[in-house]
């Protein structure tokens, strides 16, 4: 009975090993053993590879794809999302210094390539229905650190009309920037010019980031952006009258 049960534990041995072998991984630097799950003899699943480097966690249709973490021959890893065997997503990546610590660079990569310590460089938290579109742009080759906010009604009185209270109509139906609420960070001052019949221009000068803001606009409408990262940056945000 015992040597019976012992041809069975060593069969599932072989067996598992056979399997594993032939399990394909498609990185060249992992695809000398793996240990693992497996779908249509590819790595799919939890498993792990090894070759020249090494690599543990989520494996789909034969690639790291998912969470996991893959170590280079020299010693170099990088721990977080990974898609067809690139870093994709959020993760960590660990250098190893010659003093024998790490460095390490946390954030996001997109393709293998890391795009900064956020995904996007702000994010649009809020807005009231009648914003019907609000556009951030992050402008390049600026030193100065102010955002821009053009709003633009589009109705907005191209025809000057007289308005109830005596003014005209364009006027009235231009939006403006009442207030802007900061939440986090801070600004040194705003600047308000006219541009036209339907828009104004407002400038948020020497603003400190991280920066969370409430924009209300004629007293009624409102949107609220949070800026992740510093740079030069353009708002522009349609409303309908």
């Amino acid at each position: 009975m015992k040597k019976i049960l012992l041809s069975c534990i060593i069969l599932t041995m072989l067996f598992s090993k056979v399997s594993a072998q032939k399990c394909k991984v498609f990185v060249d630097a992992l695809s000398l053993n793996y240990e693992g799950e497996c779908k249509s003899d590819k790595a799919n699943g939890k498993g792990k590879a090894s070759g020249q480097d090494t690599y543990e966690g989520e494996f789909k249709a034969g690639y790291p794809e998912g969470n996991g973490k893959y170590t280079w021959k020299l010693g170099d890893w990088f721990e977080g999302v990974w898609k067809k065997g690139y870093r994709e997503g959020k993760g960590e990546m660990h250098y190893k210094t010659q003093s024998g610590g790490d460095s390490v660079i946390a954030g996001f990569w997109k393709k293998d390539l890391y795009i900064g310590r956020f995904e996007t460089p702000y994010k649009i938290l809020s807005q009231t229905s009648k914003i019907s579109t609000v556009k951030v742009t992050r402008n390049s080759g600026y030193k100065e650190h102010d955002i821009t906010i053009n709003m633009e009604s589009t109705s907005g009185g191209s025809n000057n009309l007289p308005g109830n209270s005596g003014g005209l109509l364009s006027d009235a139906l231009k939006p403006k920037l009442t207030s802007a609420d900061v939440q986090k960070g801070n600004f040194g001052s705003q600047s308000d010019m006219d541009n036209s019949a339907k828009s104004t221009k407002s400038i948020l000068k020497m603003v400190e980031f991280p920066f969370r803001v409430s924009l209300r606009i004629s007293d009624t409408h409102v949107v609220e952006i949070e800026f992740f990262e510093e740079g030069n940056y353009t708002v522009d945000i349609s409303i309908l009258n």
